[in-house]
């Protein structure tokens, strides 16, 4: 197994232990800011989110630049992309970090799993056809927005909380709006596909 996808692979091993730190002991606070309690289990999270995350960038670049991509990598890359952030959406419907709406949580995962599956369907019904469906730069976009507002909300959603200013709630609007524009792209550029079904 070539570098690439051992640092793909690690990040799959990252989100049990990424999971593991909302059920740390609430109590273990680092302050309070106007009566808002700072939590170090959900900085541990977002710290461990982050490096994740870098380790995709890592492992894209590796795999271009040393000429190391494989049939594994073009599989697990992604799916470990998807996991990652599905497993930080599904916590964050529990433990309400975010600053505000943390109500519409459960219909921002939805929207953002529900269009991970669509395009993957998407993708496997062209595969068959033996067509590549590359990534996109709308694509791309969403991607890195969803990673800064999950982010953002983790790390930072109990500051903006106490100081009145929902930046993470705001990002993660957007993202979810990205979301929803990437999908109905990659489905009018599928349009082909539907009329052979």
């Amino acid at each position: 197994m070539n570098l690439p996808n051992k640092l793909t692979m690690l990040r799959i091993f990252m989100i049990p232990l990424f999971i593991a730190c909302f059920f740390l002991p609430s109590g273990w606070t680092i302050g309070t800011l106007n009566g808002v309690a700072f939590q170090w289990n959900y900085v541990i999270a977002a710290v461990i989110f982050f490096l994740a995350y870098i380790t995709d960038t890592i492992d894209g670049r590796l795999a271009r630049a040393r000429g190391l991509i494989t049939d594994f990598g073009k599989l697990m890359d992604p799916t470990a992309d998807k996991l990652l952030s599905s497993a930080a959406l599904i916590m964050l419907c529990k433990y309400e970090v975010m600053s505000f709406g943390n109500f519409l949580m459960p219909v921002f995962a939805f929207i953002i799993i529900a269009r991970e599956i669509f395009v993957s369907g998407i993708r496997q019904l062209a595969a068959s056809k033996g067509i590549v469906v590359a990534a996109k730069p709308i694509g791309k976009a969403k991607t890195t927005l969803q990673f800064f507002a999950l982010l953002f909300t983790m790390l930072l959603g109990p500051l903006f909380r106490a100081i009145g200013i929902p930046v993470d709630f705001i990002l993660m609007v957007l993202a979810v709006i990205l979301t929803i524009w990437s999908g109905i792209d990659y489905t009018i550029g599928a349009k082909d596909l539907f009329k052979e079904m």
